[in-house]
């Protein structure tokens, strides 16, 4: 069996992926924040309204955060 050695632009790729994740993950807990003061502790309709948007926002967040994670399985 021949196994693909790492090369240096891989290791760049990974390291770049690695950054990427790290803040989509730092974007996501802001995110989670702002949910649960819009959306569930809301005063107004036009904040939980705000609330179910970001909430959308942050699960295709979540799908771009997966697919980085699938990059780097790829790269191993």
């Amino acid at each position: 069996m021949t196994y693909i050695k790492n090369t240096p632009a891989d290791t760049h790729l990974a390291d770049d992926i690695n950054d990427i994740e790290e803040s989509l993950y730092e974007l996501h807990l802001r995110m989670r924040d702002m949910i649960q003061r819009h959306l569930w502790n809301g005063e107004t309709n036009g904040q939980r309204m705000a609330g179910l948007l970001i909430e959308s926002l942050d699960g295709d967040l979540i799908a771009l955060y997966q697919r980085g994670a699938q990059i780097r399985h790829h790269l191993r």
